[in-house]
């Protein structure tokens, strides 16, 4: 009995020293291919990192008179509008625009400048000889690209407006007046300021 007890344990004892069976053929392939697809996988990549740009300021249009492929600026609560009349009104070639509130008054004249580069004759145009007279000299300022011509004003044409400025730029082929009539002569400097540093056209 004791014997047959030993035997039964040399042979568990065999069985567990036995040398494992080799890989078929079959399963060969089957590992490569699983530890090539395994290899293969795509790694995780990292987010692009963020890049922060400024936030866009968006072209201010207040105070701001856009049309007849051109832009001009106005004081604020004094939209231009067209001066001529309605059977003949303005267009590319030429035109008027006013503005009036009961501190000030614009005007904005424009034409063909027929090749000139001189604009002083629109000052001829947009000043009224019976009421505007010149009551300085003439100053020639440049803003980006645009030389304007300006000249200080008085007019008898309104007794709570009497001083003012009058002005004209070439810009592409058109030639521009303006005049200003205002309380003061601050008030009429700063209205230029503000329409020819806004001022483009096409």
């Amino acid at each position: 009995m004791r014997f047959k007890v030993l035997f039964l344990l040399a042979l568990i004892l065999l069985a567990g020293c036995a040398p494992k069976p080799a890989a078929t053929p079959a399963a060969a392939p089957i590992s490569a291919i699983v530890a090539a697809t395994v290899h293969a996988l795509p790694s995780c990549t990292p987010p692009p990192t963020y890049t922060p740009y400024p936030t866009p300021t968006p072209f201010p249009l207040a105070s701001l008179f856009c049309e007849y492929d051109f832009c001009i600026g106005h004081p604020a609560d004094t939209p231009l509008f067209d001066a001529r009349p309605a059977e003949n009104p303005s267009g590319y070639n030429n035109g008027m625009l006013a503005a009036y509130r009961k501190d000030i008054f614009l005007l904005v004249l424009w034409q063909s400048s027929n090749g000139s580069d001189d604009p002083q004759f629109m000052l001829d145009l947009v000043m009224d000889d019976e009421a505007d007279t010149r009551s300085g000299s003439m100053e020639i300022d440049l803003y980006g690209d645009l030389t304007v011509f300006s000249v200080p004003i008085e007019t008898s044409a309104s007794e709570i407006l009497p001083v003012g400025r009058a002005a004209a730029w070439i810009c592409g082929d058109r030639a521009f007046g303006w005049k200003v009539y205002a309380p003061q002569k601050e008030i009429a400097s700063s209205a230029l300021e503000e329409a020819v540093s806004r001022f483009s056209c096409k």
